[in-house]
């Protein structure tokens, strides 16, 4: 791992080890849902493999917007167990390249491309997006879904972003940002403000435009994710009430996205959370 990682940083790789599916746990959830492990193809995991609001629809409509097709060099920044970069390459046809802080989630997602037989076309790098071992222009799209949020070096992180991005290149974002009003702990991302580095919309677009990038219209998101975690609770509420596993959680797992959907439900619901999607466009 790169030694870009800061405090914050550290923090934030060990709260989305504890809360992602691991790669035991999603063969467990495979065989739960009557599907052989060795037979499975990647939309199989997407009940279970995506964790930011909205899930593969939430994905299907980045890449859309993002312009993502066959052949497009896509770079997944803060990708998770990789299942938005498991869809751009399978559904779209993009050869995939992700970047993931944890070293947990990192290996997960190396284990579950060759389960479904995309390791081929996908490469995955244990490292920090403030510092990323990638060449200046080598993509076509770079994605960023629910990671700007947790990262207090704006400036940094969005200067990775474009440098990575080849001319005429398209950076494709499905962020949170901050409203108005108190927020309601713990958020999806942070069990304490130390963890979380939340800006407006309107810096965000500010810094874009700083760096040479043209951003298009924001899609506002936000009565959607409502929804999203609405569903979570109630798909997931009474199993962590009782202890339940579920899904291929733990329990313990449970409890705490429950927990942290009924807040970010409510920090959506009365405005002091946004969520949304925009693409910005480097100049050819």
């Amino acid at each position: 791992m790169t030694d870009a990682i800061t405090d914050q940083g550290r923090k934030v790789a060990a709260h989305w080890s504890t809360l992602a599916v691991s790669y035991d746990g999603a063969v467990s959830a495979l065989r739960e849902a009557g599907i052989d492990p060795a037979a499975a193809r990647p939309e199989d995991l997407h009940a279970f493999d995506m964790i930011h609001m909205g899930g593969l629809a939430a994905t299907d409509a980045l890449a859309l917007q993002g312009g993502i097709g066959a052949g497009d060099r896509v770079l997944d920044v803060g990708a998770g167990v990789g299942g938005s970069s498991r869809r751009f390459a399978d559904r779209y046809g993009a050869t995939v390249t992700s970047v993931e802080l944890s070293e947990t989630l990192a290996g997960t997602a190396e284990r579950l491309n060759a389960l479904v037989g995309l390791s081929p076309r996908m490469t995955v790098i244990n490292a920090s997006a403030l510092s990323m071992p990638v060449e200046t222009g080598a993509f076509d799209v770079v994605v960023m879904q629910h990671v700007a949020m947790q990262i207090a070096e704006k400036d940094r992180l969005f200067g990775e972003l474009a440098r990575a991005l080849a001319p005429g290149g398209r950076l494709a974002l499905h962020e949170i940002f901050s409203g108005e009003g108190e927020l309601r702990w713990p958020l999806a991302w942070a069990t304490d403000a130390s963890m979380s580095a939340l800006e407006p919309l309107d810096a965000a677009l500010a810094r874009l435009r700083a760096l040479g990038l043209s951003p298009g219209e924001f899609v506002d998101e936000s009565e959607l994710g409502q929804r999203f975690h609405q569903g979570i609770i109630a798909r997931w509420g009474a199993a962590a009430d009782e202890g339940r596993s579920l899904d291929g959680l733990a329990p313990e797992v449970l409890a705490k996205r429950v927990a942290a959907s009924r807040a970010m439900e409510h920090n959506l619901r009365v405005g002091s959370l946004r969520v949304g999607r925009l693409v910005a466009v480097r100049a050819a």
